[in-house]
């Protein structure tokens, strides 16, 4: 009995600490949504796409770093071909990629000659300069417009993107924009899960933001100012993970320059869309990866949140797998995973709402399930197991 006491007051102050995380970022998210402001912004986006957009003042770069994109990246040029904005540059900083990406690429350019592309061609830097960031870095160097925007390959957006990003960046004076991303074209069960974990994500990520401490971003599609990006030395200490160039970069702009500088632009005019994983395998090496990061992170905050997250899942799915054993365990746990699931589906529904996923709330029940044994083992797998991307292996065992 006593085992059975002291878990339960465990569990009960993290599931105390965890919900009031949960309900500070709904709070966000609800004056986000909900604010005169962003209830201004509707009609001030219309106001703005009455203008020509060349009256627009500031020069932007939009940087896609590649490396194995034959697959996606013409695709992904014909979409931006197509923004309506006049004072862009597109920049393809090329990662030493292995296929036939910068061929394309190439093509793409002499067969549409006012495109404004420029394309940094990875080969001619050293073999130590491989890596997403260090493409970012070689892209920036190039970089002629003073607001830098990054996206990925595979990804889709409107014809509005760059200049709703852009018009946000006019009225909010600050020195990084955080821009919506979502999954799109879900056929499977896996794919719809996916989907509605990602909802949550985002839902941190915005109402985080709101509050003045953002704790989460996503490089498909994130705006900086090119000087605060040099101002904070770039990536510079932490070169060494795979990914993390939007949340590294995050965490450096906050601490140089304040929460307050950093904003979530809630306008469905600027979301970018990319698919989610089609298999489980893909699913997993993805989360690894992600997760793998969590080594450079050092700010209090966000890993208060990280660190939250995972003991509320692992409490309650050890009390679900002891209670097999000692009955009385399942009640506390019960109890308390339902109260999770109660207090993160208002901040799940709103971003839902907003990106028009509602038809997956239906699904909402099974992925908090599905999240409690993944976010437990991925967790732990992601501290200790290497993993591939896009041809490399993570160097932790190499």
């Amino acid at each position: 009995m006593t085992f059975i006491l002291v878990y339960s007051i465990l569990l009960l102050l993290v599931f105390f600490a965890y919900t009031c995380m949960i309900a500070g970022f709904t709070f966000g998210l609800f004056k986000l949504s909900g604010s005169p402001v962003n209830r201004f912004n509707s009609s001030l986006s219309r106001h703005f796409n009455s203008r020509p957009t060349q009256d627009l003042p500031k020069k932007v770069s939009v940087i896609i770093p590649v490396r194995n994109e034959a697959a996606t990246i013409v695709k992904c040029l014909e979409g931006l071909w197509e923004q309506d904005y006049q004072e862009m540059e597109i920049i393809i900083t090329d990662d030493f990629s292995e296929d036939y990406t910068l061929e394309l690429v190439h093509r793409f350019a002499r067969q549409n000659s006012g495109f404004p592309l420029v394309i940094v061609d990875g080969k001619s830097s050293q073999p130590g300069e491989t890596g997403k960031k260090r493409a970012i870095e070689r892209a920036i160097v190039k970089a002629s417009g003073a607001w830098i925007i990054t996206t990925d390959a595979d990804t889709h957006r409107d014809a509005q993107w760059i200049s709703s990003m852009m018009k946000r960046s006019m009225e909010f004076n600050g020195q990084m924009l955080l821009g919506p991303v979502a999954f799109c074209n879900e056929r499977t069960f896996l794919q719809k899960l996916q989907t509605l974990e990602f909802l949550g994500l985002m839902g941190v990520t915005a109402g985080s933001s709101q509050l003045g401490y953002p704790v989460m971003c996503n490089g498909a599609n994130l705006a900086y100012r090119k000087e605060s990006f040099l101002s904070v030395g770039g990536f510079t200490g932490n070169t060494q993970h795979f990914s993390g160039d939007d949340q590294f970069l995050l965490a450096a702009i906050r601490k140089r320059f304040g929460g307050g500088a950093i904003r979530f632009h809630w306008d469905k005019q600027a979301l970018v869309t990319t698919e989610p994983e089609k298999s489980w395998k893909g699913f997993v090496a993805q989360r690894i990866r992600w997760v793998s990061k969590s080594h450079g992170y050092r700010e209090p905050a966000v890993v208060t949140v990280s660190l939250l997250t995972y003991m509320i899942h692992f409490l309650l799915l050890t009390g679900f797998v002891l209670g097999a054993f000692f009955l009385p365990l399942l009640i506390p746990s019960s109890a308390l995973w339902l109260g999770k699931i109660l207090a993160e589906y208002p901040m799940v529904r709103i971003m839902a709402r907003f990106m028009d996923k509602r038809q997956f709330l239906g699904y909402y029940f099974v992925a908090q399930v599905f999240q409690l044994f993944y976010i437990v083992i991925i967790g732990v797998s992601g501290q200790i197991l290497p993993y591939r991307w896009k041809g490399r292996t993570s160097g932790r065992w190499q």
